[in-house]
């Protein structure tokens, strides 16, 4: 947003006021009705419902996550396999010819007589288990594995959707930066003027006019550098909801989220009652369980039925057809593994040890996480509150000290310092607002409540 520089510099009241409005336009954030929420914009407007909703459509972490659930849907199946009957057969073919060379009895010449023998062999068998101590466990742990991928894929939506806030409120932040620095860049644009008029008439000397033009450049690199650091942003923002590179959109203020916050307790009991990497973890240690249990079940008894039917036929001397069925019971136990049972014992133990240290692990994670966002949201709001008084103060200071150079009673270095220091608030107190709102948003987040509406709508059924 730019301002007219011809007013801010007709007299200190008029100045005041026009950089009071400036600031108050630049850094609080509008809200749109939330009737407009997701409606489709005309002019190439993308709200931050839209957003989230463009994401849930392309985003590939979470059509990644959606196929981990298929796969885990077939491990029970693959468990039950083990008990399906299994055909297999074999066919063979062996032919030999013998060459025998000899001389007959009388006569002077050699003779030669030759032997061809072929054998074919096709065997079909059946085999039909009746007992797999190995399927409980393996059955348990696929039904594990996909109550994980479930968990799993709630939480990779719920993370997505607040990286898509992060990045949107990132591009609105950056955009009011810029125009933070445009207006900066305007006054200082106005100090060399009136710099350059009092030179003019011999009031100053040149070093004024050399330094009001030093601090418009620095205004004018620090605007670029903005203007840079928006057009990544906007390229994030574009990657994340998959529009391949274009930026030619513009963004809404979303309302404001919720300030409820209570105490820490609360706030952690949720998040653990909610957070799905927690019920992850969690299910971990008894997916370990189950495969510690299949270890054991590899060296149980199993019992299967079998059939078979063997064709043979033999052309040699003679032409002989065989035909063998058999059917039968098989009992399998192993008793002696050179000591591979126990190392795999010990290795499943050793697994379930690690992964209970892990949980508890996650669960610190948790709780430092939950700790440092709810700490956030509160530093930033006492944040806000002294950076809104440090704006005023360094806007009436600048629009007395600027008063006070046109009438020869104040320093252009005054004015220079006053202009930066102006800048500065006016910068930190628009970042931190749009911060504050990714704090709140993240604070939802940390207790798996963030857009939680959306995210029971993109479950997996």
């Amino acid at each position: 947003m730019q301002t007219n520089s011809t007013n801010l510099i007709s007299s200190p009241l008029t100045r005041f006021a026009a950089l009071g409005v400036a600031v108050l336009i630049t850094v609080l954030p509008a809200s749109v009705p939330a009737s407009d929420a997701g409606k489709p914009e005309k002019t190439g407007r993308i709200t931050l419902e839209q957003a989230y909703d463009m994401t849930l459509a392309t985003d590939q972490s979470i059509r990644i996550a959606y196929f981990e659930i298929r796969k885990a849907r077939l491990a029970p199946w693959s468990a039950l396999a083990r008990m399906g009957p299994q055909l297999n057969g074999n066919a063979s073919y062996d032919g030999t010819g013998t060459s025998r060379t000899f001389m007959p009895t009388g006569s002077t010449d050699s003779a030669t007589t030759r032997t061809d023998n072929y054998e074919r062999d096709l065997n079909f068998k059946l085999s039909q288990p009746v007992f797999d101590p190995v399927v409980f466990p393996a059955y348990r742990w696929g039904k594990l594995s996909a109550k994980a991928a479930h968990l799993q894929h709630v939480f990779t939506v719920r993370q997505t959707l607040f990286g898509v806030a992060q990045a949107y409120y990132n591009v609105l932040k950056q955009q009011s930066v810029v125009g933070i620095n445009q207006q900066t860049v305007n006054l200082a644009q106005d100090q060399l003027k009136l710099a350059q008029t009092r030179f003019d008439v011999g009031a100053v000397a040149r070093i004024d006019v050399m330094r009001a033009r030093a601090t418009l450049e620095d205004a004018h690199n620090t605007l670029i550098q903005s203007k840079g650091l928006l057009a990544t942003n906007l390229d994030t923002l574009s990657n994340i909801l998959n529009l391949g590179g274009n930026t030619d959109f513009t963004l809404v203020e979303p309302p404001n989220a919720p300030d409820d916050l209570v105490e820490f307790e609360p706030v952690l009991s949720r998040a653990y009652a909610g957070r799905e990497d927690y019920k992850v973890s969690a299910i971990a240690i008894d997916q370990d369980i189950a495969k510690r249990g299949e270890v054991v079940a590899e060296y149980g008894p199993t019992v299967s039925l079998q059939a078979s039917v063997d064709w043979n036929r033999t052309v040699g001397s003679g032409l002989n057809r065989n035909q063998v069925t058999s059917a039968g019971v098989t009992v399998t136990m192993p008793f002696l593994t050179g000591g591979q049972r126990e190392i795999d014992l010990l290795t499943a133990n050793h697994q379930i040890s690690e992964t209970r240290l892990n949980f508890e692990k996650t669960k610190k994670s948790i709780e430092s996480e939950v700790k440092n966002a709810w700490i956030k949201v509160g530093t930033a709001r006492e944040s806000i509150k002294a950076l809104r008084a440090e704006v005023d103060a360094a806007t009436q200071n600048y629009t007395d000290l600027e008063a006070q150079y046109e009438a020869g009673t104040a320093t252009s270095l005054d004015v220079q310092s006053a202009l930066r220091d102006l800048n500065n608030s006016r910068t930190l107190l628009a970042s931190q607002l749009y911060d504050y709102q990714v704090a709140l948003r993240d604070m939802q987040r940390s207790e798996a409540l963030f857009e939680q509406a959306r995210v029971e709508r993109a479950k997996v059924k």
